[in-house]
């Protein structure tokens, strides 16, 4: 999971602090890059959420989808959100990894095209140049997967050409001609509606619920404190309940955390995204179903090599105690 409009060089600190000045426990946690999936974590942090739990959360933004888990398993962070098939590349490499959230539940990317191109199935990719971010970026995994599961394509047989690029890079290259089409999160399809390119397919409509972003700790780190894990996963839960019960909230933090967008992307983006079924989540349970579709997601993408269970991989125990106490249930 990569890519968007917004991200920064290295590590860039974000400090959240308890609101009342009472003595909090200090953890950090590391994303991927800056993206909207991780907009409960946002809303979390702008309503004080976690300083509820008594967390001092400071949120450090990787500049590739590995380093979060790099950061955990090195010590120098607790939490790690990210593409989940990281959980299972790092656990087969012997650095133990335990998914204990759902973060982001759907694919929420959309191809974006020229004024006037049809788009409307996967076999519209066919003799394509595609913009998308670097490998492994969903940009690319994705459309590969799809491609390769629903529509019985071969990309490089089928004339797809991936045109990689650094984050901000695929609107300008659509918009340019350097490439067909491009393969975008949120923001930059509500960006390239803006500058009049067409939101043309949406890949969650085709594929359904899967674990695309999730939340994972050090298996050892678990063991040692499940306290420190409850408290994070209750804040995640009521963070998912305010964005159900008041979307207002979702579009405001988001507005904080990307001031640099302008306001009407944001509302746009905010709008497709809570109107993409499951993208955000009603809570932090992991479903079992959305774990298989991401590892074989992550598989055929060619992103892990091999398929790990449902059952050594995920502790729901912290998300279901979360999400009956703070939470919205399914």
């Amino acid at each position: 999971m990569l890519g968007a409009l917004g991200a920064a060089p290295g590590l860039v600190s974000l400090t959240i602090r308890d609101a009342h000045g009472q003595a909090a426990i200090p953890v950090t946690l590391t994303t991927g890059l800056k993206l909207a999936n991780y907009g409960p974590i946002y809303v979390a942090a702008r309503n004080g959420l976690f300083a509820q739990q008594g967390l001092e959360v400071n949120t450090n933004v990787g500049g590739t989808v590995v380093e979060p888990v790099s950061i955990a398993l090195s010590g120098r962070g607790q939490f790690a959100a990210t593409g989940t098939g990281m959980a299972v590349n790092s656990t087969l490499e012997g650095g133990k990894m335990t998914v204990v959230a759902k973060m982001c539940g759907a694919l929420g990317m959309w191809v974006i095209t020229p004024p006037g191109t049809s788009f409307t199935s996967l076999a519209d990719f066919k003799g394509k140049k595609v913009a998308c971010l670097r490998y492994p970026s969903n940009t690319i995994t994705t459309p590969t997967f799809a491609m390769k599961k629903f529509a019985a394509m071969d990309p490089k047989a089928d004339g797809v050409e991936f045109l990689e690029g650094p984050p901000g890079s695929i609107v300008g290259a659509v918009r340019d001609k350097r490439a067909d089409v491009g393969v975008v999160f949120e923001w930059d399809a509500s960006i390239a509606a803006q500058q009049g390119l067409q939101v043309a397919y949406g890949f969650a409509e085709q594929m359904g619920p899967i674990l695309l972003t999730s939340v994972m700790v050090k298996r050892d780190y678990l063991e040692a404190n499940p306290d420190l894990v409850q408290r994070f996963c209750n804040a995640l839960a009521a963070s998912m309940k305010i964005i159900r019960e008041n979307s207002a909230a979702y579009v405001s933090a988001m507005g904080a955390e990307f001031s640099n967008l302008d306001r009407q992307v944001i509302e746009a983006g905010c709008a497709r995204l809570l109107a993409t079924p499951g993208y955000v989540p009603l809570n932090p349970i992991v479903d079992k179903a959305e774990w298989d579709a991401s590892v074989e997601h992550d598989f055929l993408a060619g992103t892990i090599r091999k398929q790990l269970p449902f059952e050594e991989m995920v502790d729901n125990r912290f998300a279901q105690k979360a999400t009956a106490a703070f939470g919205v249930a399914g």
